[in-house]
């Protein structure tokens, strides 16, 4: 049976249940709320209002549970195919997350395949990516528990329950966006990318961080990604500037920057305290052409 269909039915079983209900309870009352001739055999084999009571409440749980269930599939249908954003990683204003650049394999020089916000899929179908949930936490501390040597000393993302919580509460607010890329064969989490410090008005800049799976560095998937949050940024957030804060010997990150279109600005000397230290710092920025704010 299609499923709007299924759903009139549904609700109509409901409506029927709830009618049952109220008329159970208000001829209930008017009979004063006993129980006498509950019993049809007693009652002249005429309905009691509990008869009215127990055939409507029995129909409202496996109704309430099927347009809840549905409701969910459409969710996940929507979901999927709205658009959404791509990026997640690391914050100057937390130690245990710090550094806005990262340490990854090298960087693959060649145009990779792109992603999409949210869970839907287009153009090139290798990776997509979606925001960051609090289901991820396990699959994301396995990915940076199993990276360590790849991230030293460039980024200290969250490896423990109590960091991610940390760091997926900061994901939370209107200043920062994180985000996953996940491969679009088996959904499995590649890399991180992180909008952070988003400001708007006249200012519409962020600083940016990432980092990725040391299984799967050097194959591309964090160019893919970073070109899809530059878009994005620029697109959807209406961003005029982003901005990526490398140290000078992560080679493999201002690789990456690069080959997505980032200039070199300048140095900052001791610009964030990574790893016990206040380190330097090049500031790597992309900026969108367009004239206006919009």
């Amino acid at each position: 049976m299609p499923g709007p269909v299924r759903l009139v039915i549904r609700f109509i079983v409901l409506a029927a249940a709830s009618s049952a209900i109220a008329y159970g309870l208000l001829a209930w009352q008017h009979e004063g709320f006993t129980l006498v001739g509950v019993w049809l055999v007693d009652n002249d084999w005429r309905l009691h209002p509990v008869h009215f009571l127990i055939v409507g409440i029995g129909l409202v749980p496996p109704t309430m549970w099927d347009i809840f269930a549905m409701e969910m599939h459409a969710a996940k249908r929507r979901k999927r195919n709205a658009p959404g954003p791509p990026t997640m990683g690391d914050h100057p204003d937390d130690t245990r997350l710090s550094g806005i650049g990262v340490g990854f394999g090298p960087a693959n020089p060649t145009p990779a395949p792109t992603s999409v916000a949210s869970t839907g899929r287009h153009e090139n179908p290798r990776t997509y990516f979606r925001r960051i949930r609090a289901s991820d936490r396990k699959a994301l501390l396995a990915l940076t528990r199993a990276s360590r040597e790849l991230h030293y000393p460039w980024i200290s993302p969250p490896l423990t329950s109590h960091m991610f919580k940390v760091y997926y509460r900061r994901t939370q607010r209107d200043d920062h966006e994180g985000f996953v890329i996940c491969l679009s064969d088996s959904d499995e989490i590649v890399g991180v990318i992180n909008v952070n410090n988003v400001v708007k008005g006249g200012f519409r800049s962020a600083s940016i961080g990432y980092y990725a799976s040391q299984a799967h560095a050097g194959r591309g998937y964090m160019r893919e990604g970073l070109m899809h949050v530059k878009r994005h940024s620029f697109q959807e957030l209406g961003l005029h500037r982003i901005e990526a804060n490398i140290q000078p010997a992560n080679a493999a990150s201002i690789r990456l920057v690069r080959s997505c279109g980032f200039q070199r600005e300048g140095l900052s000397p001791q610009f964030l305290y990574i790893n016990g230290a206040w380190r330097d710092h090049e500031r790597w920025a992309a900026v969108d052409p367009r004239p206006g704010l919009t």
